[in-house]
């Protein structure tokens, strides 16, 4: 089972639930935390793109053993067996799809684990933090925490079981290099009065563009959610007052990022993210920040196109393709989208042609590219919009050499009641795929960042590390992302902190 995580493909609104703080370890203070741990069973379920870098990382114990879960024949034990190589990695072939035969050796599975990790899709963790429950096994996913999920916080806490959610990039790796950079605003004195976050999976710079694309983007799993992502309303919170931005304005709202590292190295545009006033009270910054927002990164350019290419029909979901419409010219021209060879023309309401200016020549000139003006461009999907997903899937594929990239940043405006001046500050990730074959930088940040939540709920309690407290939570607790952020440094995945 494949799982994918970028920032635009989720509902990104968090379900705030109540807290419990953590419990004091009972553990003497004199404990040995470097002592030998002895062997753990460890269950990873799905092994899709995010799932190798997860299971490298929990596997390198050799006393420790991996077993791994797809229903996808073969899969986890190719993973295992070839990708990884490891003795302590075990594939297995099983559905565990609520309900079905698989079911109850899922169970025994969990019974027998010292911890879960879910890469599933978001829609199966419910089902999977129950069984978690019944047989108080901690519990981490990747996603975020759904109205399902939430709704098990109560019983999780009273049974003392730890579900560690929105373990991923973003979700994830966001929450603890923000709550981190604001706790040190917090303890030198200052006051966070603006917020801004933003994230994105991209090509790399030298890709972005390669083979004459107009797009800067590619896809390393279906369009459909970034295009569905494209769709959202969006809120913040500027100087004090609420901005939103209805569903079909969204891609109209895109800014160029300025300021921070990636501001002055990048030439990159933020698209809104969907509500962030959640995120204020996650972080503790309702009340603190006048100003808080956040977005999704994207090359500049790439909103007014997709606008364009909305504009046009191409991706209003439901929309059937038109009775007759068996190569992309007929698709085109049954939507009125007619193209000479030189002159981009559209229909008028009166039926004549007229050309078209500005974004819709780029969008015609961007579609001429994809190959919708050729008959022998295969036309598949039963709708308008997935026969679209399926064109950009095709030719936006990464191709052998390139690489992807991840880049993150937190811009912080900070003042003082010391007569110190004010200030803003940036927490910057840029991190990049291998282009040799190795894993993609989504794929590592997404899988490293699930296991080092893995690991945290392994760590032997101690003072300075109790125990995590029972309940449905999200890394933003100290004791996780102090454990968690020096963890992932070591695997290259470093913030770069400074002025912005």
């Amino acid at each position: 089972i494949a799982v994918a995580t970028d920032s635009t493909t989720q509902d990104d609104t968090p379900i705030v639930t109540p807290t419990t703080p953590a419990k004091k370890s009972s553990a003497s203070p004199s404990i040995n935390v470097h002592a030998p741990l002895p062997g753990r069973s460890l269950l990873v379920l799905g092994a899709g793109l995010c799932a190798g870098p997860a299971i490298e990382m929990l596997s390198r114990r050799e006393q420790d053993t991996v077993h791994v879960v797809s229903a996808q024949p073969g899969e986890a034990q190719r993973l295992c067996e070839e990708a990884l190589g490891r003795r302590n990695c075990i594939g297995h072939t099983l559905d565990v799809t609520p309900g079905s035969e698989g079911w109850a050796q899922l169970a025994q599975h969990v019974r027998k684990s010292d911890a879960v990790l879910s890469l599933l899709p978001a829609k199966m963790h419910a089902s999977i933090a129950a069984e978690c429950l019944r047989s108080r096994t901690p519990l981490v996913t990747a996603s975020y925490v759904s109205p399902e999920l939430a709704a098990l916080h109560e019983e999780a806490a009273a049974a003392g079981v730890p579900i560690l959610c929105e373990m991923g990039l973003d979700p994830g790796m966001d929450h603890m290099s923000a709550v981190s950079a604001i706790a040190k605003v917090h303890a030198d004195g200052g006051k966070v009065v603006g917020f801004r976050s933003v994230c994105g999976g991209l090509p790399a710079p030298e890709c972005a563009y390669s083979h004459g694309s107009p797009f800067g983007y590619k896809f390393s799993w279906s369009p459909a959610g970034v295009l569905a992502a494209t769709r959202n309303a969006a809120k913040w919170r500027e100087g004090g007052a609420i901005v939103q931005v209805d569903a079909p304005s969204l891609l109209t709202s895109a800014s160029p990022l300025t300021g921070g590292l990636l501001g002055k190295a990048f030439q990159l545009e933020v698209l809104p993210n969907r509500d962030a006033l959640p995120y204020a009270s996650l972080y503790g910054l309702y009340d603190e920040a006048a100003s808080f927002s956040r977005g999704t990164l994207r090359y500049r350019g790439w909103s007014e196109l997709m606008h364009a290419l909305a504009s046009l029909g191409l991706t209003s979901p439901g929309m059937q393709r038109p009775s007759g419409a068996t190569t992309w010219p007929q698709l085109l021209d049954a939507l009125g989208v007619h193209c000479e060879p030189h002159v981009a023309l559209t229909a008028s309401s009166n039926g004549s042609s007229m050309p078209f200016t500005g974004a819709e020549t780029r969008a015609v000139d961007a579609l001429r590219w994809l190959g919708a003006y050729d008959d022998k461009t295969p036309l598949t999907g039963a709708t308008v919009s997935d026969a679209f997903c399926d064109l950009l899937a095709h030719r936006l594929a990464y191709s052998s050499g390139e690489r992807d990239a991840i880049m993150m940043e937190h811009t912080l405006d900070v003042s003082y009641a010391d007569g110190r001046a004010d200030e803003s500050l940036s927490v910057s990730l840029i991190g990049f795929g291998d282009a040799e074959g190795g894993p993609s930088a989504m794929s590592r940040s997404v899988g490293l960042t699930a296991a080092a939540g893995v690991l945290r709920l392994l760590e032997p309690p101690s003072e300075e590390l109790p125990a995590l407290a029972g309940g449905v939570t999200r890394p933003v607790e100290r004791s996780v992302y102090k454990h968690c952020l020096p963890l992932l440094e070591k695997e290259g995945l470093r913030f770069e902190e400074g002025f912005a």
